[in-house]
């Protein structure tokens, strides 16, 4: 199943504007991640809501001049690596890792590994990545079996205490 045409047929304004996007951060050497919601959504066959990317191997400066190419940019949470393109609300961010704590430490990490990057989500549903370029799917946490038995579980069960919201976005699957 191709799962990027479910995704961007949801979205048929800004679909070529992502796709250039997307082939630009490839040229610069860097790779463009469809992450969380939209990659469930697209598996369950459910209506997409929106659009979050996550780009590995372009530091943040540098993709924020990028995308400007294609669309107004605003620079949304600097300290947490998330742009978004202004007319179309679709949100660019950075890979990152979390101290623990109240108040964790944020880090910004363009070349942390994917599956690093997925093990902070919040469900293995939600910590699948579609890779824009190739269309694979990356699901380290075996999200999409998770999906199949019906099934909430965490990537990693010592980071879902963490974020305390974490919790009532399970009570809503």
């Amino acid at each position: 199943m191709n799962l990027l045409d479910p995704i961007f047929s949801s979205f048929p304004k800004t679909a070529a504007r992502i796709r250039a996007a997307c082939s630009a951060i490839t040229a610069a050497g860097g790779t463009a991640y469809i992450v969380g919601g939209a990659v469930r959504d697209a598996i369950m066959q459910r209506p997409i809501k929106d659009i979050d990317i996550e780009v590995h191997g372009i530091p943040l400066d540098q993709l924020q001049v990028l995308l400007g190419e294609y669309e107004t940019v605003a620079l949304i949470g600097k300290s947490f690596g998330v742009l978004r393109w202004f007319e179309s609300g679709i949100d660019w961010s950075l890979p990152r890792t979390d101290s623990s704590g109240r108040k964790p430490q944020v880090t910004i990490n363009p070349h942390l590994a994917i599956a690093d990057a997925l093990r902070r989500r919040d469900l293995t549903m939600n910590a699948m990545a579609l890779n824009v370029h190739t269309g694979e799917l990356v699901d380290p946490f075996g999200g999409l079996a998770d999906i199949t038995k019906k099934i909430l579980r965490a990537p990693d069960i010592k980071f879902f205490p963490e974020d305390p919201l974490r919790f009532y976005r399970v009570l809503q699957f």
